[in-house]
């Protein structure tokens, strides 16, 4: 038997190779694996003795040849494949050990030139791997280190290594290979503007399985993007560390991404509570003790059993008024060790810290929508689109009616504002002393939503401040919120009664901002 190895990954190469000796496996190597077998005394000979061709052109040609590929992709079980590899004096070959040129590590690294980053464009491996997955009946093909010792353990234990885990291998290989050219793809149209190519595949790799998903019967894993397009230094749920708690469940990423993205919008201390992927809570103080407990304030009744968001290292006091009450988890930057073993005497709450700082600075537009998409599934497909990012930028807007607001209900729209962007709309929420007071979410019309977050901010909402993710169709939704005591409203405007609204406004001598700019969250 005779196995090619070349392998950029050299984890587990040596194992590896002295097992596959053990079953009396004939190496062949290119250069640089050749050259690490050497260092450890394994005996291996270079490709070049299978293609009578020595290396060319900087190692870019070396395993391009008939002689190797013959070797792959004969079929052993074809008297004319036979026949044929005898005529012109070839070899079967029956393991592919290949991993490729570290391309996506090669584009992470800071101020790498196009040429750099071409020059890490595999071609002869991605051959060789699609080669002998291709004749997966004949030929094991090994990509990743991981999967060397099962399935050689496989082999010492059964004799053979069976047509089921070969197949294995194979969907692996592909995998790998669709992969790597996805990462090439997305590396070269970065700049272009050409968000949405005609034709696109998403690379992603599997950080759990599920115990189940959104209910018990559906099944359900957790996949983070399997690239290097997007700067490392940025936070995410996905990168996150969880320090404590039971697994994660479906739900939990859901809320806990809310309460990341939430929070990432604000430079001051903040907390979220999340309940069904919208916040029940938030506020911001000088104090994140302060912040909690006025987030907590919002709603205390739906406070219970969310999901908790902070933009701040959790410290000891913090965490003490947070473990009176029940939450299912909580996302931070980092938690100080008088936080953490307050919140570890709780066994089941999740523990997630990015370890990287949490907030909108150094985040823009550009930066997110040359990393990840925002993905959606429909049935039969997915709609994608670039993320609705909130950066360091004032909000700008214009004034609509008599009154202009005073600077505290311009601070306190501004928090609003932002807020809302994180409701599911139809989405109104009011705002005093940047805390949530009020919340309508998810509504068929936004009069409801209105009425919704008044009959939660209950006598809250006198000197309070509204947002509005979208336009009001109807002055009927401006009227409820002046009836309720509500002086400011921030939205964007763009409705065809536009001007019955500001009519409406002026009329209870509410100063009403338009943002032009609509932040629907479906």
């Amino acid at each position: 038997m005779r196995a090619i190895i070349s392998v950029a990954n050299r984890d587990g190469l040596t194992e590896l190779a002295r097992e596959l000796q053990s079953h009396n496996v004939d190496l062949f190597s290119t250069s640089g694996t050749l050259a690490a077998l050497s260092v450890e005394g394994i005996e291996a000979r270079s490709v070049s003795v299978l293609t009578n061709f020595p290396e060319i052109l900087d190692g870019r040609v070396k395993t391009l040849h008939p002689a190797i590929l013959g070797g792959v992709l004969a079929r052993r079980n074809l008297v004319a494949h036979e026949e044929e590899l005898r005529a012109h004096a070839i070899s079967p070959i029956d393991i592919v050990a290949v991993n490729l040129y570290p391309f996506a590590e090669t584009i992470a690294r800071q101020n790498v030139t196009l040429t750099d980053a071409l020059e890490q464009i595999d071609i002869g491996g991605v051959t060789l791997v699609r080669a002998a997955a291709k004749n997966f009946q004949d030929v094991i093909v090994f990509v990743r280190p991981q999967d060397y010792v099962p399935v050689l353990q496989e082999w010492r234990e059964q004799g053979e290594v069976s047509i089921e885990t070969r197949r294995y291998l194979a969907a692996i290989a592909f995998q790998y290979t669709a992969s790597y050219d996805t990462a090439i793809a997305e590396y070269l149209r970065m700049g272009t503007g050409d968000y949405f190519p005609e034709q696109l595949t998403l690379s992603l790799e599997r950080v759990q399985t599920l115990r189940y998903g959104e209910n018990p019967h559906q099944q359900a894993a957790f996949y983070r993007w399997n690239d290097a397009t997007s700067p490392s230094t940025l936070p995410t749920v996905a990168g996150a560390e969880v320090l404590h708690g039971k697994e994660l469940s479906f739900n939990n990423l859901l809320d806990l991404d809310a309460a990341f993205t939430a929070v990432r919008s604000f430079t001051a201390p903040t907390i979220t509570i999340i309940k069904h992927t919208n916040p029940c809570g938030m506020a911001c103080d000088d104090s994140l003790l302060e912040a909690y407990k006025r987030a907590h304030a919002g709603d205390p009744v739906s406070a219970y059993g969310g999901i908790i968001g902070s933009n701040r290292s959790l410290d000891e006091a913090t965490a003490s008024e947070i473990s009176q009450l029940f939450y299912e988890a909580i996302i931070a930057p980092d938690f100080s060790p008088e936080a953490l073993a307050i919140l570890r005497q709780k066994k089941n709450i999740r523990l997630l810290a990015t370890h990287t700082l949490i907030e909108p600075k150094g985040i823009n537009t550009q930066m997110l929508h040359a990393g990840h998409p925002d993905v959606r599934s429909v049935s039969g497909g997915l709609v994608i689109q670039t993320p609705d990012a909130v950066g360091e930028r004032e909000t700008e807007y214009s004034v609509m009616t008599d009154r202009e607001p005073t600077l505290d209900e311009v601070t306190n729209l501004m928090f609003a504002w932002k807020a809302v962007q994180h409701v599911k709309s139809n989405a109104i929420v009011l705002a005093h002393k940047l805390m949530l007071v009020g919340v309508g979410a998810g509504q068929m019309n936004r009069v409801t939503s209105v009425h919704l977050a008044v009959e939660k901010a209950n006598d809250r909402a006198r000197g309070a401040v509204l947002a509005s993710d979208a336009f009001f169709p109807f002055a009927d939704g401006i009227e409820a919120a002046a009836k309720a005591g509500v002086t400011a409203i921030i939205q964007p405007g763009g409705s065809v009664r536009d001007e019955e609204a500001i009519r409406m406004a002026n009329r209870y001598a509410i100063a009403m901002i338009f943002t032009g700019k609509r932040h629907f969250r479906h």
